[in-house]
């Protein structure tokens, strides 16, 4: 039986700095594999426990990178961006509470779906021409290969 992806990844997802889209990547497969979760019937709080520890730990390594590599660029919006991040953490607390008051995964799940894309296609196409104009001269694809 083929299994159904919550959020199919696209290239035009890509932001261009391979290991940024590469933890993009796997923010969306924590959001996919809530969403097989669910529907396989796993019990809400088994499935919170789980899913929230790994959604908390990831987005926190994924955040961490991504604000090194502004910082080390220059990046004029960087306290934004780092607002941007906290503000997430606060919603994703909020919205994992509701969730478990009203045992109900589907809104936090949509939350997730909804802030992700958004976020990696609008808002972290603001600091994509910087990132890459700044690593490009640092970059050798065919080094330590």
């Amino acid at each position: 039986m083929k299994q159904p992806l919550f959020i199919k990844w696209h290239r035009a997802n890509e932001v261009g700095i391979p290991l940024l889209d590469e933890q993009h990547r796997g923010i969306v497969s924590i959001i996919n594999t809530f969403f097989h979760l669910m529907r396989s019937g796993i019990h809400n709080q088994l499935l919170y426990s789980c899913i929230s520890e790994a959604m908390r730990n990831y987005t926190r390594i994924h955040f961490l990178t991504e604000e090194s590599f502004l910082a080390e660029a220059g990046f004029e919006g960087l306290e934004k961006h780092k607002e941007i991040h906290q503000q997430l953490s606060l919603d994703i607390e909020r919205m994992e509470q509701k969730s478990i008051r009203d045992n109900d995964p589907a809104p936090l799940l949509d939350f997730l779906k909804m802030w992700w894309m958004e976020h990696i296609n609008v808002e972290d196409r603001q600091y994509s021409e910087c990132l890459i104009e700044y690593f490009r001269p640092h970059y050798h694809p065919h080094r330590n290969r």
